[in-house]
């Protein structure tokens, strides 16, 4: 049993060892994702506040205005006064879709998304696909899988011996070794967090997330205020006391008015509350909160998140997430050396084993030939 699971677990370590080092690299830059991006495109994410932003009807105005090809489809409210407002537009005659960044103090367009520096987005869809859409996150799914067998093989392997100790002057390949087996040991738990939160978060990102939602969702029938952006988000504001809109979506006549809201304890980007609207009169039409739904719903749907990235405790848990990632490359890196050190060790051995026998075969055959 032990020397089939071992086998295994260098199969599958030497197997996804590629991809999780592109996981493990990626996961530890992303977790600090939109401090980086402000740095590397403070142009686009960056305003200098000056009195009051504009209504939030104004600024959607305006952004029409300046692009009169396209409508609004959804507007990211700013995470603080400094930085900007992210747009998503949809074409009105094709339907394709554009993103902008935009001053909220002045309406006027920064730019759009496109002709930014790529560096950080595109180190985040590495992450999440490998930069190769539906196929890249099969491999990623898989990926994931693999080190959820790794931790669990790891775990039963290691678990009676030593695994806290090195020999400080053993050779490499043994020191290697030990460094596997005792990094490997005291990390499990976290490599299997990220296993299991990792494929919890593909299967949402192929619409699962708002699956779960709407399924979670209350009907109501309540009046709403009418429906300019800003009427719209107050409506919202009063269905869910105490959260923070963080993103209105416009859908024409498709679906209804979508707000989605975020508790303080909260800490994914977009929030786990949301409240649909009616596009024509602004009534609510369903609910889900964060804080009133099944213990089940929100494990799945936002401690998942803030587990797999680190934010569930601020910028401890960030910096103690990216550095277990960063980890995961290093694991990734001695496990196959510690399988190529085992073919070494097993080729070394057939050729002392021939060697042994050749000599052996040259002794036998040197009496031989003295009794003729």
């Amino acid at each position: 049993m032990r020397r089939t699971l071992l086998n295994l677990h260098l199969c599958i370590g030497v197997a996804a060892c590629a991809f999780l080092t592109v996981l493990s690299l990626t996961g530890a830059i992303i977790a600090f994702e939109n401090e980086l991006n402000r740095v590397v495109n403070p142009q686009l994410l960056k305003v200098h506040p000056h009195g009051q932003a504009l209504p939030w009807e104004l600024v959607r105005r305006r952004v029409e205005e300046a692009t009169p090809a396209w409508r609004v489809q959804r507007i990211y409210m700013p995470a603080s006064a400094e930085d900007s407002t992210y747009v998503r537009l949809v074409s009105r005659a094709s339907g394709s879709t554009d993103e902008i960044y935009v001053d909220q103090y002045t309406g006027r367009v920064l730019g759009r998304k496109q002709l930014a520096n790529p560096l950080i987005w595109k180190i985040h869809e590495l992450h999440i696909n490998l930069a190769a859409a539906n196929t890249g996150s099969e491999f990623v799914v898989w990926s994931c899988a693999g080190l959820l067998c790794l931790a669990l093989t790891g775990l039963y392997l290691w678990w009676p011996r030593k695994v806290f100790r090195f020999r400080t002057r053993a050779p490499f390949a043994r020191a290697n070794y030990d460094l596997h087996r005792s990094l490997g040991f005291w990390s499990s738990a976290v490599m299997l967090l990220f296993a299991v939160t990792g494929l919890n978060l593909h299967i949402q990102t192929g619409g699962t997330l708002f699956q779960m939602m709407d399924a979670k969702a209350t009907t109501v029938h309540v009046p709403g205020h009418g429906t300019s952006v800003d009427e719209l988000l107050q409506t919202a504001r009063e269905m869910a006391p105490g959260a923070e809109a963080m993103r209105i979506s416009f859908w024409n006549d498709q679906r209804p008015v979508l707000v989605q809201l975020r508790f303080p304890e909260d800490h994914t980007p977009a929030g786990r509350t949301n409240v649909t609207l009616d596009q024509h009169t602004g009534a609510v039409l369903s609910v889900v909160s964060s804080r009133t739904a099944p213990i089940v719903y929100t494990a799945l749907v936002q401690w998942n998140r803030e587990l797999h990235t680190g934010t569930i405790l601020g910028w401890p848990s960030r910096v103690l997430m990216s550095f277990y990632s960063l980890l995961l490359s290093l694991l990734a890196a001695t496990g196959p050396i510690i399988w190529a050190n085992k073919k070494m060790a097993a080729i070394r051995g057939r050729r002392l084993a021939a060697e042994r026998l050749r000599v052996r075969m040259t002794a036998e055959q040197v009496p031989a030939n003295e009794e003729h």
